[in-house]
């Protein structure tokens, strides 16, 4: 778990998050309200992984001077020990809380078994189990078993009354299997438990489960008395994490959503503007990182077409051009598009780099003798070897006009590599003799190289 999933995840989850408390939360449709929440929910992990099914704008990357993938295996590895850095404490924090978390719902689900076993138990005709246990004060349900104290007898016509209110409202939880969603919103908990939008998306759903139990109680039972029984039952009674009580919800949001008027049909306009928002959302969402790239690598200059050899003795490298004729003023014009192909100044030094030329750099010996090289001095660290890192690390760095190598880095990707697998690269890189340099034009450049490091167990 990275921090850019994180940041990934948290921004599609607020953006749901906050599509739903404008839009939808006090709207009557409670069945789409919960197929929403379940939905973005899951998006949001879906949207914030490197999923490639989904679609991206095509956007063209210059060829730039990648050598050839060397891959390194544990046959030329040496083990290093590596002391434990700020990403491990975070990552013993983290799982650490993951363990405290399944045990709270492990001891749930034990609870709940406890309880199924000892309790007097009753088949009710719609095929759910009634269940009278000394554990409970209050009544609630998981799946088809509905929980009530065992001194849950009717003793007078309101008691009654109430008892058959609450077990039609637990049975509209039994039958919409609305513990289900329950169940799959505590493992997210469990996995995501230091995120404060995953209780919120827990909370939520559990607030649309009610509405949708207490909506369907109110019309198989007299509106008035069972709105009287939520008003008169404010006991919070002893809760568990799996289940729904009747109690549990705050009543005056369920009271005030069970008396609102419900929602002409007309709004359901709100649901199908959701979806062009969403899908814009996803696309920005997926593109942002190439819409950066593009805008960033890319300027056009207006220029006279007698002026293009200014450029070419700036050292640009011709892309693209567009030439333009104005009828009105009888000037032609050309517009230069410039890439990541074109040289740029390198920050610090000012130095201009090319990232193509016509002679590229070469490593003294050639090919092989630079694959012997990296095969020679770079190991396999023991951090990333014991827990079984793999992956493609893309190294970049500067061949200078005397051969030196400067700049050494990672190239960014989508998915960055484990630490240790980039600073073995870089520490190996970092080690070569001097390049025969690149040319453009018949003179010394200072070029840029991308050398692909595949790191493979097997």
């Amino acid at each position: 778990m990275t921090l850019v999933f994180l940041l990934k995840l948290s921004l599609c989850w607020g953006f749901f998050a906050l599509l739903y408390i404008l839009l939808l939360r006090g709207e009557t449709f409670f069945r789409a309200n919960r197929v929403y929440l379940l939905g973005t929910v899951m998006l949001g992990i879906l949207l914030s992984l490197d999923l490639h099914w989904l679609p991206q704008l095509p956007v063209e990357a210059a060829p730039l001077l990648v050598l050839p993938t060397i891959t390194i295996g544990l046959e030329q590895a040496e083990a290093t020990v590596r002391s434990w850095e700020i990403s491990d404490y975070a990552w013993l924090i983290y799982l650490s809380g993951v363990g405290l978390m399944l045990l709270r719902f492990c001891w749930a689900v034990i609870r709940l078994l406890r309880m199924a076993v000892r309790g007097e138990a009753e088949v009710l005709p719609d095929g759910c189990l009634l269940l009278r246990s000394t554990a409970t004060s209050v009544p609630f349900s998981f799946f088809k078993w509905i929980f009530v104290p065992l001194d849950f007898q009717p003793g007078n016509e309101r008691r009654a009354g109430d008892l058959a209110a609450m077990l039609t409202h637990e049975r509209a939880h039994a039958q919409g299997w609305h513990s289900a969603d329950v169940l799959f919103m505590e493992l997210l908990c469990v996995l995501f438990w230091f995120h404060p939008l995953v209780h919120w998306y827990r909370r939520s759903l559990r607030t649309v489960h009610e509405y949708l139990a207490d909506a369907e109680a109110s019309r198989r039972l007299d509106f008035e008395q069972y709105g009287l029984l939520l008003i008169r039952q404010s006991q919070p009674g002893m809760p568990v994490a799996l289940v729904h009580h009747f109690f549990q919800s705050p009543l005056k949001q369920r009271f005030a959503m069970l008396t609102k008027k419900a929602s002409s049909r007309t709004r359901t306009w709100k649901y199908g503007l959701l979806l062009p928002l969403a899908l814009l959302f996803i696309l920005l969402f997926r593109q942002a990182p190439a819409i950066a790239q593009t805008i960033e690598s890319e300027t056009i200059e207006q220029l006279s077409a007698n002026d293009w050899a200014k450029l070419e003795a700036d050292k640009w490298v011709r892309i693209d051009t567009f030439i333009t004729f104005d009828p009105n003023t009888y000037k032609q014009t050309m517009s230069v598009m410039r890439t990541d192909l074109s040289p740029y100044k390198e920050p610090g030094t000012g130095r201009q780099v090319y990232q193509t030329c016509e002679h590229p750099p070469t490593f003294p010996g050639g090919e092989a003798a630079m694959f012997q090289f990296l095969i020679n001095n770079i190991r396999y660290p023991a951090a990333a070897k014991a827990e079984k890192a793999e992956g493609m690390v893309f190294m970049r760095f500067v061949v200078g006009q005397d051969g030196t190598l400067r700049s050494i880095g990672e190239k960014p990707t989508r998915s960055p590599m484990h630490r240790d697998l980039t600073d073995e690269a870089k520490r190996t890189i970092e080690l070569m003799p001097k390049w025969i340099p690149g040319e453009h034009k018949g003179q010394s450049v200072d070029c840029e190289m991308v050398l692909p490091i595949r790191f493979k167990m097997d």
